[in-house]
């Protein structure tokens, strides 16, 4: 089977460019740094109610020294050897090292001028307000393009309509808002641009099916110079990403084209038997093999996969993987597969091992270019190494800390003391009303652990410098959570503090 394209793979950070840095140290924890820019990135895009309070900049500063204290102290007891951290660091890894190559062979040669920009904010403009007609085959199209033309659109709509009920099948909406460019699809677009208003166009396929399109109206919006200038910098992000996964795209083929990559029928469908077998009862985390070598997997497909790692999978490059060498290179956690549908699950196995192979090639022109020494790539798996360390930590001290029916009692009520016996009877509480007492009191015994390991630390802060950084916020709802993912990943491309904080209405 040969694998019609090999993904792509690139960093967009909410679909922009990414911010000017400031270096500037804001806090030092122990000699580690927490900068300006990581800070401001941290509260812009963290947990909305971690930035409530009085001073909301202090303690969210106050809970990134506490992590830092507590990964620091995880480092002590060597809890960066537990299986947990050795294995995110080692997909972390991967995935950084990937996202370098982008950086150095597509991203950093990617100019966008003037031009482009006035050019893209021209085409916005301009809204189309269109109608359209589907068929099922080119023939039928041809059919209903020359009945628009000889009765009118409304004339074919209705024969179309009278055809899907007799089919017992609806229609639906075939007319649409106006629209701006970036509203519609480009393949939709490229019809439309060109098309005289109420002109009906050729038959086009698009999406597995065939289209015909009129336009109804064309609105073309007056900007002033100001507008020009006021939309330049979203309209800039709008042009340097589609030029950058355009030149992915031509990257990724020019790469992977020359190699040939071809799946093993034999191969294929073994490992597709097995793993639906094994997805179908749970979705793994971790390279199979570990599963495998530790006897955690089902005894039944274990024995399938063992039997099979011989068998070849895929060729490349003159090279071929057994499905073993495959496994060595499977980390399922990175690549998204579920046992929904047999059909999808194994064209996205297909896809899968396509991707597999890239990054594997990917990861060998990383490490031949020694990418791992590039300083952005080491801080970020710093900061990622300090947030799991942390993590760690923090679930042995919430974990080995058990609440009593007896603690809880006592706890409500010294809060209903201090509340002036507003709270409700302690005996009137239901089980979630519970759950809800003891997550706080871990909260508290967190804060608390937290605390006595920073009076130890070694700890400044430049609080002239806290007072004066500004931050993107809603001026709306400044405490609105809003999250920054990677497009390619839908993960975060940087560490945020903990949810779990809280700091106790008394302090």
């Amino acid at each position: 089977m040969r694998n019609p394209a090999v993904f792509l793979l690139v960093l967009f950070a909410a679909c922009s460019s990414p911010p000017d840095t400031d270096e500037s140290v804001l806090a030092t924890v122990d000699g580690e740094v927490i900068t300006v820019d990581e800070f401001r990135l941290n509260y812009e895009f963290g947990h909305g109610h971690l930035r409530q309070g009085k001073t909301p900049r202090e303690d969210y500063l106050r809970f990134l020294i506490l992590e830092q204290v507590m990964a620091h102290e995880a480092q002590q007891m060597r809890l960066d050897t537990s299986a947990a951290v050795i294995h995110a660091m080692q997909t972390l890894r991967e995935e950084l090292l990937i996202e370098r190559v982008f950086e150095e062979h597509v991203l950093a040669d990617i100019e966008v001028t003037q031009a482009e920009i006035t050019a893209e904010i021209n085409e916005n403009a301009v809204r189309f307000q269109f109608r359209f007609l589907p068929a099922r085959s080119r023939a039928e199209a041809v059919r209903l393009q020359g009945l628009i033309r000889s009765n009118g659109f409304e004339v074919a709509r209705d024969a179309l309509e009278e055809e899907f009920s007799d089919m017992g099948l609806e229609l639906g909406e075939l007319e649409s808002p106006a629209l701006s460019s970036d509203e519609i699809e480009p393949e939709v677009l490229a019809v439309l641009r060109d098309l005289p208003v109420n002109a009906v166009s050729d038959p086009v396929e698009y999406r597995g099916a065939w289209y015909l399109f009129q336009v109804t109206n064309i609105q073309r919006e007056l900007l002033s110079p100001e507008d020009y200038e006021m939309r330049a910098p979203s309209y800039r992000k709008v042009v340097y990403n589609r030029k950058a996964m355009e030149n992915a795209t031509l990257f990724v083929h020019s790469l992977m084209e020359p190699m040939n990559v071809v799946t093993r029928r034999e191969g294929f469908n073994l490992l597709c038997d097995a793993l639906w077998a094994w997805y179908a009862q749970k979705t793994p985390v971790r390279n199979l093999l570990h599963y495998l070598e530790s006897q955690q997997a089902d005894p039944m497909i274990a024995r399938k996969l063992k039997d099979g790692f011989a068998v070849p999978l895929v060729a490349f490059d003159d090279r071929e993987w057994t499905i073993r060498t495959f496994l060595e290179h499977f980390t399922p956690g990175r690549y998204t597969l579920r046992a929904r549908d047999r059909e999808h699950f194994d064209q996205r196995l297909a896809n899968i091992i396509a991707l597999v192979v890239r990054d594997h090639v990917l990861l060998s022109m990383a490490n031949r270019e020694r990418l791992d020494k590039n300083e952005a790539f080491q801080r970020t798996s710093a900061l990622w190494k300090t947030k799991w360390l942390f993590q760690e930590l923090r679930g042995m001290v919430v974990d080995s800390a058990s609440v009593t029916d007896t603690e809880t009692a006592a706890y409500y009520a010294r809060k209903n003391t201090a509340m002036g016996g507003r709270l409700r009877p302690f005996d009137s509480l239901d089980s979630l009303d519970h759950s809800r007492i003891r997550l706080q009191m871990m909260r508290e015994r967190l804060l608390t652990f937290a605390d006595s390991l920073a009076e130890l630390a070694s700890i400044s802060i430049n609080y002239a410098i806290l007072d004066t950084i500004r931050f993107s916020q809603s001026a709306v709802n400044p405490t609105m959570t809003v999250h920054l993912l990677k497009s390619n990943s839908n993960k975060m491309p940087f560490p945020i503090a903990d949810p779990n904080w809280r700091i106790p209405a008394k302090q």
